[in-house]
């Protein structure tokens, strides 16, 4: 990621923990270096250490267990933390943080139970893309309908993808089957870009939880054949989508694909295009949140 050094009048600044940071008390001694910085980095933070930022600056951590809990000696700056995995996987952490929370400047998160229970919980939608070149893509229609799927059967989604590709095969339906349970590729465009449609299925199904599945197929202008949050339609354009809450329902949409369907969607295909772009930098979005709610806080006091 690029690093924009910020004039230093536009505090608060907010760093991230990038994901996968393995975490300790020494938190304070991890070099800024480390950080990202998707907001800018002040000219008074080019060097040094996370015990060089002040009580005015921000962190972000991605959560886990060992954050919920660990001490952070040293550490003046103000840490939040992001939860942008679904209940299925962070269950025992939510359910930690109704009790913790405390130990945060603010809690980000999609799932509704949780922000509920929060007096510092942000509403965050977390999408990101893996097509980072979308702006860069030369999109041209010329197959009709995609699925890309991985080996997994963990979740129901996983289990869905499969039974999908199943049933296409079993009556010769017109798609091509992608991923890494089937047929890889170089880039994640090529299985969506050519694609007048492509077979979306979320690993689960919550409230406000969408991924990179869902935002790269956006981003590649083509109309997504959608299982996963239930809310969708109050996010983008459900003229521009396929959503389906089943097996049978998805069955149903790709009997309904079609050149002039699809064509008939274009206008919601360039709305969802333009929404999915706002969700694709994931931590520039929470970096944002974070810092729109210490300029609230601020004016507050």
């Amino acid at each position: 990621m690029t690093e924009t050094v910020c004039r230093e009048s536009e505090a608060p600044v907010v760093a991230i923990i990038p994901y996968g940071t393995k975490l300790s008390p020494r938190l304070a001694n991890m070099s800024l270096d480390d950080l990202s910085w998707p907001i800018g980095r002040p000219a008074r933070l080019q060097h040094g250490t996370v015990a060089n930022m002040g009580p005015n600056d921000h962190i972000i951590c991605y959560v886990s267990s060992q954050l919920l809990y660990m001490p952070r000696p040293g550490v003046r700056a103000q840490v939040s933390v992001m939860v942008v995995e679904p209940e299925a996987v962070h269950g025992r952490n939510m359910a930690w943080l109704k009790v913790l929370w405390w130990r945060f400047f603010r809690v980000l998160s999609c799932n509704p139970r949780l922000l509920a229970r929060l007096p510092n919980g942000e509403r965050y939608l977390f999408g990101s893309t893996w097509v980072p070149e979308y702006r860069d893509l030369s999109i041209e229609k010329t197959s009709m309908i995609s699925l890309i799927a991985s080996g997994k059967t963990y979740y129901p989604g996983h289990k869905l993808r499969h039974q999908v590709v199943a049933w296409i095969r079993e009556k010769g339906v017109d798609a091509e089957i992608l991923g890494r349970g089937y047929a890889p590729f170089d880039q994640k465009s090529d299985g969506l870009a050519p694609y007048r449609y492509s077979v979306i299925i979320e690993n689960v199904r919550e409230p406000g939880y969408f991924t990179e599945k869902l935002i790269d197929c956006l981003l590649c202008e083509t109309v997504p054949i959608y299982w996963g949050a239930q809310d969708i339609d109050q996010i983008f354009e459900p003229g521009g989508m396929l959503i389906c809450d089943s097996l049978e329902d998805i069955k149903t949409a790709i009997g309904t694909t079609s050149e002039a369907d699809y064509r008939a969607r274009l206008e919601f295909v360039a709305k969802n295009k333009e929404k999915a772009a706002s969700y694709a930098n994931h931590e520039e979005a929470a970096a944002r949140i974070v810092q729109t709610a210490a300029r609230r806080k601020t004016s507050q006091s």
